[in-house]
């Protein structure tokens, strides 16, 4: 058998090969691009603590990637495998290029840059939801000391359709906040006298280096109104509730007449910024504080026998 056949045989692999090769370039290019114009976490460079059970859940994610790929091996064994023999024996001298093998090319192009253009936007998704786990669990972590001081603290309380990070239930009443992570534009330092780590909240409008949002404010009223309207109809009583945006890793600057005037209180985590909501202002007696506990608590999903 000469050269020229054994590589005619070998021809019909060579999809295989192409399209991971593909693949690879396309993947690594993407993240290399997306590297030089990202922008940097607020959190970075920071150190941050373990919540309970944070390796088992890792643990758990690296044995459902891995029990992923088993059943894509399973899956395609047979395809790939009878693809790559049915390929070697192609006479490719007999082989004359029309429409169907245009339209096979065509049809493998399109689902490429359809996995491609997936792959781009799950692997940003993926990037910002990892930006806001860590941000909550930040933030949560925090949130916990406020236990020593009297108050009931809650994560992740599902409502309808949508979930709140926290609610604070204290003394002076309850707060339901919304915890948000806004990456930084790259070569922003970490000092708190530079404007540029700086956001401004003037009341209804959060102002970051580069951009204006009110989303988070909105988002925050909304939620509160929902929990206060869930107390009523539990307790049959009004219940104040205090919306609230954390925004871990940033300075927030702001007038003393906006914080005590705004609807919204904007604050960072970071350090003794949550400590407002314990201070010693009593609007809520124990009783109720329980009773409120224990309405919300009803609201999260029992476990599977």
């Amino acid at each position: 058998m000469g050269i020229a056949m054994v590589w005619k045989q070998f021809l019909g692999l060579a999809p295989f090969f192409l399209s991971a090769l593909l693949a690879l370039a396309a993947a690594l290019s993407y993240r290399a691009l997306a590297k030089r114009r990202a922008r940097r976490s607020p959190l970075a460079t920071r150190q941050v603590g373990h919540v309970p059970g944070q390796q088992l859940v890792e643990r758990i994610s690296d044995h459902e990637t891995e029990m992923l790929i088993g059943v894509m091996l399973m899956y395609m064994a047979l395809p790939l495998m009878f693809a790559g023999w049915a390929g070697m024996r192609i006479d490719w001298d007999s082989i004359r290029w029309g429409f169907a093998e245009w339209l096979s090319v065509a049809a493998a192009a399109s689902m490429f840059v359809y996995g491609l253009r997936s792959y781009i936007r799950h692997l940003n998704k993926r990037g910002r939801a990892r930006d806001g786990l860590l941000a909550e669990r930040v933030t949560g972590m925090q949130l916990n000391r406020l236990v020593a001081q009297g108050c009931i603290v809650m994560h992740d309380l599902p409502g309808e359709g949508f979930n709140i990070d926290h609610v604070v239930i204290s003394p002076r009443g309850v707060y339901a906040v919304e915890t948000k992570s806004f990456r930084k534009p790259r070569g922003v330092s970490d000092e708190r006298n530079d404007p540029s780590h700086q956001v401004r909240f003037d009341g209804r409008t959060l102002s970051f280096p580069d951009f204006n949002t009110t989303r988070p404010i909105e988002q925050a009223l909304q939620q509160a109104q929902w929990v206060q309207r869930y107390l009523r109809e539990a307790l049959g009583t009004d219940v104040p509730v205090i919306p609230a945006v954390a925004l871990p890793g940033w300075f927030v600057v702001m007038e003393e007449e906006v914080w005590r005037n705004a609807p919204v209180k904007v604050f960072t985590p970071m350090g003794d910024g949550a400590k407002f909501m314990s201070k010693n202002l009593p609007r809520l007696d124990p009783a109720l504080r329980g009773l409120v506990a224990t309405a919300l608590a009803q609201r999260f999903p029992t476990v599977a026998g």
